[in-house]
């Protein structure tokens, strides 16, 4: 039994090796090809070529990149072409994951696509191509099951893989000895982003905001969770400027979540993430002034972060691009850090929104919807 698998970024990574996980273990003989990064070839997938070829963000950085971009469309179209597999797995990176969709279609291969691309947000033409293209969508949010639905398209929501993730007692308690004897003072996650360009466009910012919430008189202990995608190295010389000490975590991030009182946090899946753990939370970010206005000026939603757009109302301040200034961010978080009637408002509010999620388990029901229709098609024969 074949199967052809795409990811395009680390987070899709994340789920892809998660989801090839729990297909091993229902389909022992399970053979996967395509394109992944660490976690999924922890799983055994034989590449197709390296993850991080296809990896670029922002709208205008992909506009360079397309003619290379293209070519490894057209190789993994070959591939398609050549090994013929029984389905195909395409996590998430929907701008060039859709186009392997319809490659795919037209082979007559079925096609799972987990992650739903985000039309509730912008480019919403996109879900005509998913209806043509996709045999099964597997959506992480509780409204996008009715959404495509009503487009035609056969999805279903299954909760969201990221609930019920939580750090071992052994990692939360390492963390804690690491960051040494408490003095009593708030301990703030710093969290810039994942990607180098967040770093450089976030991180700067987000330590002046701390050298300007010291000279309020406001005290606390800083902790950056630092995401495995980047180095010590890169954030270094960063923090040998910061005017208040920042206590560097590598790989940190889960277990922080569990002892981390308030955070800053630059928007992405890790506002899901902090929100699903309760803690109050300021969201940031930036990116070059025109990506932004064609996103403004393309989207359809009021909010970024995922725990406002859950809740349909904005539940965390959100500081983003000329908002995203020092002055504003050190004015917000003490706002927010100084007044424990609004943070217990705020984690009812996170709560609430977060609940809606489902329930733990989700990438083991995906997988067993993955591996029951592979077992159908490979039944059926050619």
């Amino acid at each position: 039994m074949k199967l052809f698998a795409v990811a395009g970024e680390l987070s899709g990574d994340a789920h892809g090796g998660a989801l090839l996980e729990g297909l091993r273990a229902r389909l022992p003989g399970l053979r996967v090809t395509g394109i992944g990064g660490p976690c999924m070839l922890a799983q055994g997938l034989e590449p197709l070529l390296p993850m991080a070829h296809l990896q670029v963000h922002g709208l205008l950085e992909v506009v360079r990149h397309l003619p290379r971009l293209y070519r490894i469309l057209w190789r993994v179209e070959a591939a398609l072409a050549a090994e013929r597999p029984d389905a195909v797995l395409l996590v998430d990176y929907p701008g060039f994951n859709l186009k392997v969709a319809r490659a795919a279609r037209r082979l007559g291969l079925p096609v799972y696509h987990y992650s739903a691309p985000q039309v509730w947000a912008w480019r919403r033409r996109r879900i005509r191509t998913v209806a043509r293209c996709v045999s099964r969508l597997i959506v992480l949010l509780p409204f996008e099951e009715a959404l495509f639905r009503a487009a035609g398209v056969d999805a279903v929501f299954l909760g969201h893989p990221l609930v019920g993730q939580r750090a071992a007692p052994a990692e939360v308690a390492a963390l804690r000895e690491r960051l040494g004897p408490s003095d009593e003072t708030p301990l703030v996650a710093v969290m810039p982003g994942s990607r180098p360009s967040e770093l450089a466009r976030h991180l700067p910012t987000m330590l002046d905001a701390l050298g300007r919430l010291a000279a309020r008189g406001y005290r606390a202990r800083y902790v950056l969770p630092l995401a495995e995608s980047l180095s010590p190295a890169q954030v270094a010389p960063l923090l040998a400027g910061s005017p208040v000490p920042v206590h560097l975590a590598p790989g940190a991030f889960l277990p922080l979540l569990q002892l981390a009182d308030l955070a800053m946090v630059a928007s992405g899946t890790a506002t899901l993430q902090v929100g699903m753990a309760g803690i109050p939370f300021v969201v940031i970010y930036k990116v070059s002034p025109l990506s932004y206005h064609l996103a403004r000026r393309f989207a359809t939603v009021r909010h970024f972060a995922m725990v406002n757009i859950l809740a349909g109302r904005e539940i965390v301040p959100e500081l983003l691009q000329e908002r995203f200034t020092a002055d504003n961010l050190a004015e917000t978080f003490a706002a927010l850090a100084t007044d424990p009637a609004r943070q217990q408002a705020m984690r009812h509010a996170l709560a609430e929104a977060t609940a809606t999620l489902g329930e733990p388990g989700a990438y083991g029901r995906a997988a067993a919807l993955i591996a029951e229709g592979l077992r159908a098609t490979a039944a059926a024969g050619p």
